[in-house]
């Protein structure tokens, strides 16, 4: 076998490919989310957002609204608007009507807010994961 002649494929195992990285957070109704806080890990600059899942398994309860958005500024929602969430409802969700899609220009920290109106909630659980692919090296 000749060692001096290139491969016809590149090498299966090469990191010149970007990497798929996920943020998560675990919200709760009374976690003072009021004026958007931050999740605790950040998108890095160039990532591109390939999934959002939120998982309700306690229906949030307001009396009027639950609105539980994601933004890149706190209290903002172009990550995740409200009517995307529907977190009033036990399931899984898959928001895609987000505003902040294609690549990140910078470092970005998700905000989760959650502002109900009406009667004040007693329950509510979320899950908020978000997948995205790492900017190559």
């Amino acid at each position: 076998m000749a060692t001096n002649t290139n491969p016809t494929k590149p090498p299966v195992r090469s990191l010149l490919h970007g990497q798929v990285g996920e943020l998560r957070a675990r919200v709760r109704f009374d976690d003072l989310l009021a004026s958007g806080v931050p999740m605790k890990n950040a998108f890095p600059a160039g990532a591109i957002i390939t999934r959002t899942t939120i998982v309700v398994t306690q229906a949030f309860n307001a009396g009027t609204t639950n609105p539980l958005v994601v933004g890149s500024t706190p209290g903002g929602n172009d990550l995740v608007a409200a009517t995307d969430s529907v977190a009033q409802t036990v399931g899984v969700k898959r928001p895609d009507t987000a505003t902040a899609l294609g690549q990140l220009t910078a470092d970005t920290v998700p905000y989760v807010a959650y502002v109900p109106t009406g009667a004040a909630p007693t329950a509510g659980v979320a899950d908020i994961v978000f997948e995205y692919v790492a900017p190559r090296a």
